[in-house]
């Protein structure tokens, strides 16, 4: 009796022994804890994905062929700085303050309450400016993807006049620790236009306008593959840019300066095109091919004077605006094995994609890009260690017609040099090949009455 007693007692502890073991080799999940002022660099992405959750905000299945990138990273292709011009009346007369840099931003993956982004703006090395705003959760309820938003972030404390060329620093700010780390350096170009006002023979100036140049990003386009019923690209819980159903949406965001005095840029029609062969979109014109154009994000300023003769007896001063958009475009496509609103499915038709997009026969854009064996893009070699975009979204090859179309008011083939997304280098052949195609139109920025050619 004994030693059956003795047998069962050992085959007890064997087993408990053996639980332990395995209990052992469960790897626990680690949490995203920035380290206190790391080189600068993209934190390392990591393998799980978060669960993504319906538009309605309940969690959902996760989207049909949905490329989710993991880890933890700012998100370039929303990135978006802006120069907000201040001024004041001092004894009865409006005086120049200067700019402050509002930015939006975008940090991949789940983090802290409260936590924070550091903003710092500096010329040749020194700081000049530096603003901190807390950022806004998104948990995946019309994205499918965590992450933490700062959008239109300013103070008016923070205006400076420096010009030219400066670099912007952002910096992360954990909500429990007050850690801060290092997350993306960026450059940009400030400039201002200058204006008067008074009498028509006795013009004095007027406070000017500061404005950031974003000639460097007329090659960068983003192709965004969007599930039906979540956000674009660009929009996020405070605004209504949310499709409820109808079909994945296939768009492009692409940057110009445009010709128009308006703030509509012309629908268009879409041309497209696989390995060389013409793809026949279904339905009715104009249904089947027609493109749909909305800003997303723009700012524009008018310079004035009246240098030239015909300028200083006139009622009206000399007027020349510079305007910058971001843009949106939706296909007449979709991808997946969603065939809804009679759209051809990227799905169906691998190999390398050619779209223009044009209007009475004239070509605005040309775009090109891959599509692999399983529906998806082929991701562009800038975004291999470069760049980094949202979920489902491609840079693509961007042409822009000889000489410019007829919606480009204004082209300055500065990218090769400046880069892209505010200051990130060409590092591929490709890229620098793209870069290097932007053709020259009108000038870089406002001309004065008198040197006008």
């Amino acid at each position: 009796m004994k030693k059956i007693t003795w047998i069962i007692c050992i085959g007890v502890l064997t087993l408990a022994l053996t639980n332990f073991a395995v209990v052992g080799q469960i790897k626990i999940p680690k949490i995203f804890k920035p380290k206190q002022n790391p080189p600068v660099q993209m934190p390392t992405p990591q393998t799980q994905n978060p669960k993504p959750t319906g538009g309605n905000g309940q969690t959902g299945e996760q989207p049909q062929n949905v490329s989710q990138p993991g880890g933890n990273y700012v998100d370039d292709g929303y990135t978006w700085f802006e120069a907000v011009s201040f001024q004041e009346p001092i004894n009865g007369t409006r005086t120049d303050l200067g700019w402050a840099l509002k930015s939006s931003i975008r940090l991949m993956g789940e983090h802290p309450r409260r936590s924070a982004f550091k903003i710092t703006v500096s010329k040749a090395g020194k700081p000049v400016a530096t603003t901190r705003c807390e950022g806004f959760p998104e948990t995946g309820r019309a994205t499918g993807s965590s992450f933490l938003l700062t959008f239109d972030c300013f103070k008016k404390e923070t205006a400076i006049k420096e010009l030219g060329k400066l670099d912007v620093q952002i910096v992360f700010v954990n909500g429990d620790t007050d850690a801060e780390t290092v997350l993306r350096n960026y450059k940009i170009e400030v400039l201002k236009v200058d204006r008067v006002t008074g009498p028509t023979m006795k013009p004095i100036p007027d406070v000017p306008q500061y404005y950031i140049s974003r000639h460097a990003e007329a090659p960068a386009s983003i192709l965004f593959l969007r599930p039906e019923g979540k956000y674009s690209y660009i929009a996020n819980s405070s605004n209504s840019n949310y499709t409820g159903g109808g079909s994945n949406e296939v768009e492009i965001y692409f940057s110009l300066s445009p010709s128009q005095k308006g703030e509509n840029i012309p629908d268009g029609y879409a041309s497209c095109s696989v390995d060389g062969k013409v793809l026949e979109l279904p339905g009715p014109q104009p249904y089947s091919d027609k493109t749909e154009v909305e800003n997303q994000r723009l700012y524009a300023y008018v310079y004035t004077d009246r240098l030239a003769p015909q300028f200083k007896t006139s009622g009206t001063e000399y007027r020349d605006e510079i305007r910058f958009t971001q843009a949106r475009i939706t296909l007449p496509l979709t991808w997946g094995d969603n065939r809804g609103r009679n759209r051809l499915t990227m799905k169906d038709y691998p190999g390398k994609w050619q779209c223009n997009w044009m209007s009475n026969g004239e070509t605005w854009r040309t775009w090109r890009w891959t599509v692999g064996r399983d529906g998806m893009p082929v991701k562009h070699a800038e975004q291999n260690g470069n760049v980094n975009l949202f979920y489902n979204s491609y840079l693509i090859d961007t042409e822009i017609p000889a000489g410019g179309s007829s919606l480009d008011k204004r082209l300055a083939p500065t990218s090769a040099a400046d880069g892209f997304f505010y200051g990130q280098p060409w590092t591929t052949a490709e890229g620098k090949a793209m870069a290097a195609k932007v053709p020259t139109k009108g000038t870089p920025a406002p001309v004065p009455s008198n040197k006008i050619k």
